[in-house]
């Protein structure tokens, strides 16, 4: 018999290969593990990622949660500095008050009371007008009128014209005109004529200075040994309020108050939520049963007016032990909420099996509730709360806008919107300020918080 005929190899077509199994955590095939390793070794293995480790990816490839928390992150930092802030970059204090018939529009000057900068370019004899040897609170405050008057005339000829008036900061009415201002019609505004627009050191604050920096706080003149330098006015960059208290320091202040309520009141609300939904959704049964009626109870008390009744019942406690009660009022009201929502990923997570076996292994409730299952049911938790402490901050505002929320010397943002709504008309900038910062912060809140859901969010595709 003849030899079979030789059948030549199959030759695969590359359409036909199946390509190989993809990384969760790789762009393209897994690698190929090297032949002569053993199988289990670290070389022959691809390493995963956790489910923490991928919702962080998610997380930072959406761009609005990353902006919302870099505004919130923003926000928080300038709070924490907020007496770096003050004494280095606006110079003023919170509480610090300026006279002023109103308030000072955005870019107004005054000298500060407490971190004013010293020219000691300026001798003592240019200050001494009557050459008595001693400087009183009107040769202080009429050498710092002249300089203004000198920053403000362009071309040096002693006299305003109307070219030289739109330097001029504008107040409620607008800026100041020649027509209104010149008494002697000449066409051109002196420095008497001028007046209030250029005081930044009305006598009484030159006086303050000089109980400063004198040896004896009763003396009201400064001798040439202690006289160190003219004090150097400041900007306010925006502007004042009703007080003549600069408003960028104010809401530097503000951001602190309202952040502080925000997240102490929401850390408040969790930790009586997240222990009373844990223990009733692990117990079960009557317990569970008992606990959330009590919770439905309170449901229908309504939120706002709860708060509102203990800020009245508390209203003549001093101003930051009402903070306090404010962080623990907003926040023994809202719990309710979290509460349902750790219960049910409680009854969710009792029946896994590594609960199972620390109850076969003799741990105790407690330990089983704080260790195993609120660990994990934290992801819920934390987006809820992030979603929250918008909420907690809107309401602030609202008791603060009403005058039962933060008290003077502190300051909220609602606090600022309040003390600024009834001059609104004429002085814009006192309700647009702490209204925008509020807006933003709550915007990127909101955005951080959506990110978190759908970052944590375990049925999410992997992308």
């Amino acid at each position: 018999m003849g030899d079979a005929p030789r059948i030549p190899p199959l030759q695969s077509d590359p359409a036909d290969e199946v390509p190989g199994p993809v990384s969760p955590s790789l762009k393209g095939p897994v690698p190929a593990s090297d032949p002569s390793a053993p199988t289990g070794s670290p070389e022959s293995l691809v390493k995963g990622t956790s489910l923490w480790q991928d919702a962080m990816r998610r997380l930072v490839r959406n761009k609005a949660a990353v902006t919302g928390a870099m505004v919130v992150l923003l926000m928080a930092v300038a709070a924490l500095l907020l007496e770096p802030i003050s004494r280095y970059v606006t110079r003023f204090t919170y509480d610090e008050m300026h006279l002023a018939v109103e308030p000072k529009p955005m870019g107004a000057q005054s000298v500060p009371q407490v971190y004013a900068r010293l020219d000691d370019s300026v001798p003592f004899a240019r200050v001494d007008a009557d050459g008595n040897g001693a400087l009183d609170a009107v040769e202080l405050s009429a050498m710092l009128q002249q300089q203004q008057f000198r920053r403000y005339d362009a071309n040096a000829n002693g006299r305003l014209d109307a070219n030289e008036l739109p330097a001029l900061p504008a107040n409620a009415m607008g800026r100041p005109t020649v027509e209104q201002l010149d008494t002697d019609g000449d066409g051109a505004l002196s420095v008497g004529e001028l007046g209030p627009h250029l005081n930044v050191l009305p006598e009484s604050e030159a006086q303050f200075f000089i109980r400063q920096h004198a040896e004896t706080a009763d003396e009201s003149t400064l001798s040439r040994a202690e006289y160190s330098g003219l004090p150097q006015p400041e900007t306010h960059w925006l502007g004042t309020d009703p007080l003549g208290r600069d408003m960028l320091t104010r809401l530097i202040m503000g951001a602190r108050v309202s952040l502080m309520v925000g997240f102490i009141a929401t850390l408040v609300s969790f930790f009586i939520g997240i222990l009373w939904g844990a223990t009733a959704g692990f117990l079960g049964g009557r317990i569970d049963n008992l606990m959330m009626r009590f919770v439905d109870v309170l449901y229908g008390l309504p939120f706002l007016f709860l708060v509102i009744l203990l800020m009245v019942i508390f209203q003549d406690i001093p101003a930051n032990q009402k903070l306090y009660l404010l962080f623990l009022a907003l926040g023994a009201v809202g719990w309710l909420t979290v509460s349902r929502i750790v219960r049910g990923q409680v009854i969710s997570l009792k029946e896994n099996e590594y609960v199972e076996a620390a109850r076969a292994l003799g741990v105790s409730k407690t330990t089983i509730i704080l260790r195993h299952l609120i660990p994990n049911a934290l992801g819920p938790i934390i987006v809820y709360a992030t979603l929250t402490v918008p909420g907690v901050m809107l309401a602030e505002a609202f008791l603060s806008f009403l005058g039962l929320g933060v008290q003077a010397p502190y300051a909220s943002w609602g606090s600022l919107a309040a003390d600024g709504a009834d001059a609104f008309r004429e002085y814009p900038w006192l309700i647009i300020w702490p209204g925008l910062a509020l807006a933003v912060t709550l915007l990127a809140l909101n955005f951080l918080g959506d990110g978190l859901r759908d970052a944590l969010d375990p049925q999410a595709r992997t992308d």
